[in-house]
């Protein structure tokens, strides 16, 4: 079995533009529809933005000095490759939040408060779900995310949403409870946004099937979908009939020739699709984050 390839990682002008597509979006999203409503982004962003709100600074400054100390501990904790790639991010991110503070004034949504979040929440998470699917982030609470997910293996969607739970507590006591809640719809958006983006195309799932017929199926999985199979020694509770069961990894979209080849070789095959979070090994692209 073929190893994946990576086109990002083989060709680095296209990671490159394609991290500053997804910064570009996000600044549009926060400066074009977040920032006008008065609701506050997700993780530094957020903070820099309530911080623009109460002083007026420049948002790309205020972005630059909060992420600083958050930096210290990223090199400390994960790889220094993606640590500095992210300082890279972060001061190009900052400069373009900064320079697109006023792209407000072209977009005509700007009299509905619920528009303006779920606009600005689906294009801030698009465009840090694309600057993280080229392994790398736009520093802040991502970096958090990151080493919890490095160390802890929690996700960062989980994170992302606990920091963001305090960003609305706090925005409460300082914009009022009504655009603390329309807050919540944007970052709701922006979490599911950029976990899909994030993991797009690259999900799996467990394959568990119960044959007298597993030899012809599992042969034709390994032939025709080339995946590794293996067999677990089972036995049936009520019959006490031993059984084997074909136990496989595939993509989503491999799901339906998974079921094409089992139901051919036996037409009452029993057929357990799941869930999987998480998969390394050979022939799957790994999710670093």
């Amino acid at each position: 079995m073929s190893e994946v390839k990576d086109t990002l990682k083989e060709y680095p002008s296209l990671r490159f533009g394609a991290m500053l597509l997804g910064m570009l979006i996000t600044s549009i999203g926060v400066n074009g529809f977040l920032r006008p409503a008065h609701l506050l982004s997700g993780g530094a962003t957020g903070i820099s933005t309530a911080i623009n709100y109460l002083t007026g600074i420049n948002i790309g400054l205020l972005t630059f000095i909060v992420n600083m100390p958050v930096f210290i501990l990223g090199f400390i904790y994960l790889e220094k490759e993606f640590c500095i790639l992210s300082l890279i991010n972060m001061a190009i991110f900052s400069f373009m939040l900064g320079i697109t503070s006023d792209v407000s004034q072209i977009i005509p949504i700007q009299n509905d408060v619920i528009l303006q979040a779920i606009y600005g929440g689906l294009l801030s998470g698009a465009g840090v779900g694309l600057v993280f699917r080229t392994k790398a982030s736009t520093g802040g609470t991502d970096i958090i995310a990151a080493i919890l997910k490095v160390k802890r293996n929690i996700e960062m969607k989980d994170t992302t949403m606990a920091i963001n739970a305090v960003i609305i507590f706090v925005g409460s006591f300082l914009f009022g409870l009504d655009l603390a809640l329309y807050t919540l719809i944007s970052i709701f958006m922006n979490v599911t946004t950029m976990n899909f983006v994030k993991d797009a195309m690259n999900s799996q799932k467990a394959v568990m099937i119960v044959s007298d017929n597993y030899d012809e199926i599992a042969e034709h999985i390994m032939q025709e979908i080339v995946r590794g199979v293996t067999f677990l020694e089972a036995e049936g509770a009520y019959t006490h009939n031993k059984k084997r069961i074909i136990y496989t990894v595939v993509s989503t979209n491999e799901i339906p020739k998974i079921k094409e080849i089992s139901l051919k070789y036996d037409n009452k095959a029993f057929i357990s699709v799941n869930d999987i979070t998480e998969v390394k090994g050979r022939g799957f692209k790994a999710k670093d984050l």
